[in-house]
């Protein structure tokens, strides 16, 4: 079942996904902009790791799981803003904002539906289908904003079925915030190539 963290935790990845698309779209922010705060949350989590920062101790505590706190404070902060920036710096802003968009609603909805499944993921242990399809439609919906619905639909289904999967390399887990927008802006990208 759902804890009050993970329902936090989901919501905040939500408003903040909404909120990078809306400021990359009225031209606000741009990848210089999501380059700099990524650096500095790379550098609050380093300090954090050592000290209780003021407001950021609260904030990690209030979002952060309790093995992130001590091994890498605000971890899926940082990795969803170096998503959200490798994905503005790499595609065309339409196709960014579209993989941010899946990241934002597919990743969030798979994760507060998916406790309530019944069907076992097949790469997934502790994942179900339920939850993976729920981020899907959700996904395909926010990506629908910026690019055609056959290119939304595809990114959305390859991106949850991607976020399912624990890829590592050299045994370090590689993040859903950051495989989630590079995978569903790549397919959109190819989609665009040959549709």
């Amino acid at each position: 079942m759902l804890t009050k963290l993970e329902i936090r935790r989901q919501l905040a990845h939500i408003a903040l996904g909404t909120s990078i698309v809306l400021l990359l779209f009225f031209g606000i922010i741009n990848a210089l902009v999501l380059a700099a705060v990524f650096l500095i949350g790379a550098l609050l989590s380093f300090t954090s790791k050592y000290k209780k920062v003021p407001v950021v101790h609260n904030l990690l505590t209030f979002f952060d799981r309790e093995k992130d706190i001590t091994t890498f404070p605000g971890k899926g902060a940082i990795f969803y803003i170096l998503g959200s920036f490798l994905a503005v710096l790499l595609f065309p802003e339409d196709i960014a904002m579209a993989s941010i968009m899946i990241l934002a609603l597919g990743d969030s909805v798979s994760r507060l539906v998916g406790p309530y499944g019944y069907l076992k993921h097949p790469f997934h242990s502790e994942k179900f289908l339920e939850g993976i399809i729920a981020g899907a439609l959700a996904a395909f919906f926010g990506a629908l904003f910026f690019v055609p619905w056959t290119h939304a639909l595809a990114a959305s289904i390859i991106a949850m079925l991607i976020e399912g999967i624990d890829i590592k390399i050299r045994g370090f887990k590689i993040d859903d915030n950051l495989t989630i927008p590079l995978v569903s802006g790549l397919v959109i990208l190819v989609l665009g190539m040959v549709i």
